[in-house]
């Protein structure tokens, strides 16, 4: 039997940033330029043409959602928005603090 679980694993925050698709309810949102309105299943962004190499949903979804959108990115890498979020806040801290 197959199934989706969650794994821990170190990524460069800069690159996620850079290639980050941000799903919403209708359409995503590039990370990178935070061009809103791109088409759910788009490799890359139609603004600034990042390819979208990371995946995250804007809202707390199953496996069933994450299997049918493996089917539209096979390559993507899924991660969780506020994992995401977290760090980045993390780090915006720790240039503020000079840390």
């Amino acid at each position: 039997m197959k199934a989706f679980l969650r794994m821990w694993q170190k990524f460069n925050t800069d690159d996620i940033k850079n290639s980050l698709f941000v799903v919403g309810e209708l359409s995503g949102e590039c990370f990178s330029c935070h061009k809103i309105g791109i088409p759910l299943g788009e490799k890359r962004c139609p603004a600034c043409n990042n390819e979208f190499k990371f995946i995250a949903f804007r809202r707390k979804v199953n496996f069933s959602i994450i299997e049918r959108f493996k089917d539209k990115y096979p390559q993507g890498i899924f991660i969780d928005f506020d994992d995401f979020k977290k760090a980045i806040g993390a780090s915006y801290v720790r240039k503020i603090l000079d840390i």
